[in-house]
């Protein structure tokens, strides 16, 4: 069984121990949940703009997480930089638009749905995100009057809508049915655990694992998306190098010679281990 990562940059490096956090946040802001956070504990002072992060809401459960991964975790995979001293903690938002494209992605039930694919396209791909663990997305992009937003998610029939800038409101998503070959696809939503560096998504547990090829399952992971020329792209970072048990892709053929059902998982990783 395989392992697939896609990386853009992976370094580690050993830690400090630290002291560790547990909170609940619920529909807070970014700035709201950094200043908790830097109250909360003494190893470090968090710095960062207030009002560049105010319109990022974040809904998690930190728990006995150290200060970095805390930061890490309320951050998710919201345009954010950060940087890590001895004594100091800079996050800062790498996408500094004034104007947000901002709503919430739920199920038929109403129940949030978290690591959807939201992408916003004009003339072409504009920006894009991901919904956090109440639904929500906040993505950055330059005022336009008219735009196009595309949300996806393993599972359910993917939604296209016209849009403005601003609050677009919620997103419902219906249940999808895969059809390989002739026949149904059933099996479970995969299972999505974030990480220090990213995320892990089961696949072999999962409705992934009898999709087709490497190649169809990949454009379906949350961050990762395929543009026409059959080029993989992670949203908001840019194309990434791809490894398979550890050993890097430099033929695509290999991503459609390889069977969906020999893998067993696939690690995102979009920020550096500190």
């Amino acid at each position: 069984m395989k392992r697939i990562y896609m990386l853009l940059l992976c370094l580690v490096a050993m830690c400090a121990k630290a002291q560790q956090l547990s909170h609940d946040f619920q529909n807070v802001s970014l700035s709201e949940a950094l200043i908790w956070i830097d109250h909360a504990q003494e190893d470090y002072k968090l710095n960062f703009i207030f009002d560049e992060l105010e319109d990022f809401t974040v809904t998690t459960h930190l728990e006995n997480v150290s200060v970095r991964d805390a930061v890490r975790q309320v951050c998710g995979f919201y345009p954010m930089h950060l940087t890590f001293d001895s004594q100091d903690i800079y996050i800062e938002c790498t996408q500094k638009e004034d104007t947000k494209v901002i709503g919430r992605v739920v199920d038929e039930s109403g129940n949030p749905i978290e690591f959807a694919n939201i992408s916003l396209y004009g003339d072409g791909y504009i920006n894009g995100g991901v919904s956090n663990e109440n639904g929500d997305f906040v993505i950055p992009c330059k005022a336009r009057q008219q735009m196009m937003v595309k949300v996806s998610f393993v599972g359910y029939k993917t939604v296209e809508r016209n849009i403005g800038v601003g609050n677009i409101g919620t997103i419902t998503l219906l249940p999808e049915t895969y059809m390989v070959k002739g026949v149904e696809v059933k099996g479970e939503i995969p299972q999505y655990k974030p990480t220090s560096g990213g995320m892990t998504v089961d696949i072999q547990h999962s409705i992934l694992h009898d999709i087709g090829t490497a190649n169809d399952l990949l454009a379906m992971i949350p961050m990762v998306q395929q543009d026409n020329d059959g080029k993989f792209n992670v949203l908001a970072k840019g194309e990434p190098e791809i490894y398979i048990n550890n050993k890097k892709v430099r033929d695509p053929n290999e991503l459609k010679q390889l069977k969906s059902v020999d893998i067993k998982s696939v690690d995102v990783i979009t920020k550096a281990k500190a």
